[in-house]
This record gives C-alpha cells, structure tokens and sequence, in this order.
C-alpha cells in the first residue's frame, strides 16, 4: 500500500508540473523545453532554506515567488519570438540551468545533489510516510487545478486562447499580448516552483539529473498524452507515464536496458498519440 502511495505522490508532483507546461504549450501555444529548470530553482531553494531552519511555508512561498519571478527574467527576451526560435531559447535556459546545478556546489551539492533536506512538519506532525504526504500532495495539486479551471474560465484564460488562435488578430483589437504572456509565464514557473518544492520535501534528495532536459521533454509528453489546454489531460497523462516504469518492473528485463526501454516506450506513445489522437487522451479536437 505504501508503494501505491508512493506511486500516487509522485503522479500529483508531476501533475502540477503538467499543468505549469500546458499553461505555456496548450494554452498559449508556446513549446518551453525548460520547465524542469524551473522546477529545479523551486526545489533547491525550498531545500537550501528548509535546511537552514527556515520554516517550511515560508520556504515554500519563497520557492514560488522566486520561481514566478525568475521564469519571467528567463522568458521576457524571448517571448517576443515564436515557432523554433523560442524553443531554441527554452532549450538554452535549460541547459544553463542544468550546468548551474551541477557546477554551483556550495549551493546546490554539485553533481552528487544535496541530501539532509529536513521532514515536513505541520502542527506537530511529521509527514515521513508516503500515506501522510499524499494529504499534502493532493490538497497542492487540489489548489492548483482549481486556480487552473478558475483562470481558463476567467477573461485572461479566453485572452489566452485568443493568442493560440490568432495573435495578430488579439493585437489588431487593442490587447497587450506580451503583457499576457509575461503574466501567464509567471503563473506557470509559480506552478513548476510548487512542484519543486513537494518534490524536494518528499524524496528528501535533490540532484541536477532529477531536472534535466529529459524531464522537460516527459513534462511535455505528459501534456501532449493527456490532452493540451484541458486539466483532466494534465492529470491523466502523470498517471500513465509514470506507471510505464512501474509495469516494466514486471517484466524480466536486464536493468541495463530498463532506462532505454522506458525512453522508447514514451517515444513511441508520442508518435502514436501524434499520428491517431493529437490532441491526447482528454484533450479537445485540435
């Protein structure tokens, strides 16, 4: 039952980050590679604080805040371009950061990652078992989702999926569109800052590999799988992409050739949801 746990805690997290990436790639129709970046500056710098004695809501407001922020700074030059040119700077914001990760380790423990991240603690009690934390998992991934549902409902949300449409059109009728963008750009690093933190606080090891470039690009698969622009898609996606792994233990495979596998099993669902069903498992008719 614990590993179940586990397994769901994990979903959520990860959960949150799909939501973070379907803001930028299914709402407004910019493809970010670099959402595991952001994800990582939110779990460092809750773990960083929470290590030094910070209190663990203040940590995590700070994790969110400075996430918004910083994934502003690193968008703001490049939300004017579109198409390939963005992904090309997503990409390169990503590898910075990476190479930020690895090579500040008075910080960030270098390569080796940093450990000793300390027990979430509310009110007396200790949240050290996956059952436990999922109550925090879920009550995270509740708050986002619904700030997710209420801004696609809201004019900014319609503002948004304007500028997927026709951005041409949305500035000919008098709106702000990179005003739009820098806003819904700081709402999705806030989201990736969420998730960074739940994840530090929950595995209590943090590492420059657990934010890679492979992470952004299962994020987006995960959207891409679930369904763009819908938050059942971006919950739903999590779930069948994690799971992947977990079948494969099943399977009596050599653990050399687990990781591969597990990178042509998603590569595959990618293609496949491409070519029959683009626009994921809840997603709407593109």
């Amino acid at each position: 039952m614990n590993f179940f746990f586990s397994f769901l805690v994990l979903a959520e997290i990860f959960a949150v980050l799909a939501l973070s990436t379907n803001l930028l790639l299914g709402v407004v129709g910019i493809f970010s590679v670099a959402q595991a970046a952001i994800m990582g500056i939110g779990a460092y710098t809750f773990a960083g604080l929470a290590i030094a004695g910070i209190p663990m809501p203040i940590a995590l407001i700070a994790a969110i805040v400075l996430c918004g922020i910083i994934n502003v700074i690193a968008s703001l030059p490049s939300l004017r371009l579109a198409g390939d040119y963005f992904i090309i700077t997503s990409f390169g914001i990503q590898l910075v950061a990476t190479a930020v990760f690895i090579n500040w380790s008075d910080v960030t423990g270098g390569a080796t990652g940093l450990s000793g991240i300390p027990i979430v603690e509310i009110f007396g009690q200790k949240f050290v078992r996956a059952g436990p934390f999922l109550i925090l998992s879920s009550i995270a991934l509740g708050v986002v989702s619904l700030s997710f549902w209420l801004l696609m409902r809201a004019p900014y949300g319609r503002l948004l999926h304007a500028i997927r449409q026709d951005e041409i059109a949305v500035v000919a009728a008098g709106h702000r569109v990179l005003l739009a963008k820098v806003g819904v750009s700081a709402v999705s690093g806030m989201y990736a800052g969420v998730a960074g933190a739940l994840y530090a606080a929950y595995i209590a090891f943090i590492d420059p590999a657990s934010f890679d470039i492979h992470v952004s690009i299962l994020a987006v698969t995960m959207v891409v799988v679930g369904g763009a622009r819908t938050l059942a898609g971006s919950i739903l996606g999590p779930l069948l992409l994690l799971a992947i792994p977990q079948l494969l233990a099943l399977i009596d495979i050599p653990s050399t050739v687990v990781g591969p596998v597990r990178q042509l099993t998603y590569g595959a669902l990618l293609i496949a949801f491409m070519l029959w069903r683009p626009q994921g498992i809840a997603g709407k008719s593109l």
